[in-house]
């Protein structure tokens, strides 16, 4: 009897012992696997930091369609540039603070390329996905319909923000642009207007319109420029146009009037089409 008992307790001190064992190896095991799996998500996000660090979009050029009388901006076109190897995927613009939802978007040789956003109603497009993948080392070109009057049904609805946006764009409006991208990065870039500054001086008694202080503030397009004066003078006497002149500085054709007032109207547009205004009353005594 007793020797049965000593039997029974020496095996199940056997049993217990290789549970232990079996125990310790899950244990180990899954600290591998956990370890392993650590290891691996550490990784994945090194490679995500160093993919976004990497990816680099830039606007490098503005071409407005602009409507006349009075000016306003009907079309936006901008120029993209991926400067990563890798295509770059964006999945969110905005302007001016608003999302767009519908654009058109070709490549360099002017070939259309797909998008998650339907160039049709903008009631579907608003629930799209506008997702955009640029080429590595690729430029593209997005047109957007900036015209309110431009909504379904009316222009097919290729109004580029949402329905019922109230969004104003004139020649003289600073525009904004902000590209959100799959890697969670954002790239930002505005485009400025000039200051536009009007003076009437005198070369030996002839009047001469003067805006050579008119100037672009500095933007990241380095290379933007003024490009056009225009001078615009009425009389307010009688309300009439005394003419409209062109260049930096011009010599009036005819003489200014003593006792009247002029309204001196001068509107300086840059190499990017963006335009700014200054206006100063000038009387002789």
């Amino acid at each position: 009897m007793h020797r049965h008992l000593g039997s029974s307790r020496g095996l199940a001190e056997i049993v217990g012992t290789l549970m232990l064992v079996v125990i310790v190896v899950a244990a180990a095991t899954a600290f591998s696997f956990f370890v392993a799996s650590y290891q691996k998500q550490l990784q994945a996000q090194e490679t995500l930091q160093h993919e976004k660090s990497l990816e680099r979009l830039r606007v490098i050029g503005l071409q407005p369609a602009i409507s006349r009388a009075p000016p306003t901006l009907s079309e936006l076109t901008v120029e993209l540039a991926s400067l990563d190897v890798n295509s770059i995927v964006v999945t969110g613009l905005l302007v001016n603070g608003q999302a767009v939802v519908v654009y058109n978007v070709s490549n360099s040789a002017g070939v259309p390329l797909a998008t998650g956003c339907l160039n049709g109603n903008p009631f579907v497009a608003a629930n799209a996905s506008c997702a955009l993948s640029i080429p590595g080392d690729s430029q593209v070109f997005l047109q957007l319909d900036v015209n309110p009057q431009n909504v379904w049904p009316n222009d097919h609805g290729r109004y580029a923000f949402l329905p019922n946006t109230t969004v104003s764009f004139n020649q003289s409006s600073v525009l904004a642009f902000k590209f959100l991208t799959s890697l969670g990065n954002e790239f930002a870039q505005s485009f400025v207007p000039p200051v536009a500054i009007a003076a009437v001086t005198f070369v030996d008694s002839n009047p001469i319109l003067d805006g050579s202080n008119s100037y672009q503030p500095e933007t990241a397009t380095s290379n933007v420029t003024l490009d056009f004066w225009e001078w615009k003078v009425t009389a307010s006497a009688t309300a009439n146009d005394t003419g409209s002149f062109y260049g930096q500085e011009v010599e009036l054709r005819q003489p200014l009037t003593s006792k009247v007032t002029y309204t001196v109207l001068l509107t300086v547009t840059n190499t990017e089409s963006l335009a700014g205004s200054a206006e100063i009353i000038y009387a002789l005594d």
